[in-house]
């Protein structure tokens, strides 16, 4: 997330602030998927899994081509990279705490996100892209490295057709509490947006005043608070018990940034890999493979201990010794 001077800076409330208007943002995108797919007829999984990403994504996006036409190619990429690393080591555990917590008052009924196996497929599907841009290094071939980032930004639109599938919707038409989706839309932007910078403006404040490293903040708190605002759909779905609907926009979270972005870029021309960016890279490929086996189960989150130990492996690494070999 980018630093913007256009916001004032309110020290470290703006981490209060921030969650809350990070909160009411999700909350206003879930009365719109809920919508969508009534006026629409169509899975509300689906439009989870599309249409909560892209809006979610949309500050991430505006850096990535606000860079690209700046010609700074490693801030786009960078812009972009963290986010499956981030889905796979933060988010995860993320759900499974609440899940856990929504169960214990009364909100589900079951401790763990129950989903269908279906759910399996995206994820390993979009796994499975990342593996050749890990080791292969499509971008040192050229315009094959080009017709490679197609390939993955045509995979993406063929998963958002299938996705956005019709289905007979019956409940009545869900109520918005802005009742003009345009304006809720705009409004869950406005207030993801600003939730974002104050989270993240707050959490450095705070840090300043109780001393913590700047070097540590980057590392561990400020990329969570940059990550929050595109799962907190994802976990107030998972609260209120509607799994498969979670656990979609969260696979459609990476679905977006393991096809969409790296192929844009690549089709563009201005892919590259630096070691930090691979190591991520290598650490959501593994915890996503045995998230699949879980998923297979009927689970989601049991590997929820082996991505937190990787986020602190990779925090360990590259914060005492600069480097983080696999």
């Amino acid at each position: 997330m980018a630093e913007s001077s256009l916001i004032p800076s309110i020290g470290p409330l703006g981490v209060a602030a921030g969650v809350v208007l990070t909160l009411l943002s999700g909350l206003l995108i879930e009365q719109l998927v809920h919508f969508i797919s009534w006026r629409y007829q169509r899975a509300a999984s689906g439009v989870a899994a599309i249409f909560a990403p892209i809006i979610t994504s949309s500050p991430e996006l505006a850096v990535f081509i606000l860079a690209l036409l700046g010609g700074q190619f490693e801030i786009a990429w960078g812009s972009i990279v963290a986010q499956p690393f981030m889905a796979s080591t933060v988010i995860y555990p993320a759900v499974v705490l609440t899940a856990l917590l929504s169960w214990m008052f009364g909100r589900r009924r079951y401790r763990l996100p129950h989903v269908h196996r279906i759910v399996a497929v995206p994820l390993l599907v979009f796994t499975i892209p990342l593996l050749p841009i890990l080791f292969l290094h499509p971008e040192k071939y050229g315009l094959y490295g080009q017709l490679y980032g197609v390939l993955l930004l045509v995979v993406y639109f063929l998963y958002a057709r299938f996705m956005l599938r019709e289905e007979k919707v019956e409940k009545g038409p869900a109520s918005l509490w802005l009742r003009n989706p345009g304006l809720q839309t705009a409004a869950a932007l406005a207030a993801m947006f600003f939730g974002a910078e104050w989270m993240v403006s707050g959490i450095k404040e705070l840090g300043e005043v109780v001393g913590l490293d700047k070097l540590a903040l980057s590392v561990v708190l400020v990329p969570i608070a940059t990550v929050m605002p595109e799962s907190i759909v994802g976990l107030i779905f998972i609260a209120k018990g509607k799994d498969d609907e979670g656990v979609s926009v969260i696979v459609g979270e990476k679905a977006l940034y393991s096809t969409f972005y790296p192929g844009l870029a690549m089709a563009l021309g201005v892919y590259t890999l630096e070691e930090a960016a691979a190591t991520a890279l290598e650490l959501a490929i593994i915890v996503s493979i045995f998230e699949v086996v879980a998923i297979w189960f009927g689970y989601f989150g049991l590997t929820a201990p082996i991505g937190l130990a990787g986020y602190l492996y990779y925090v360990w690494c590259y914060t005492l010794h600069g480097a983080c070999p696999i």
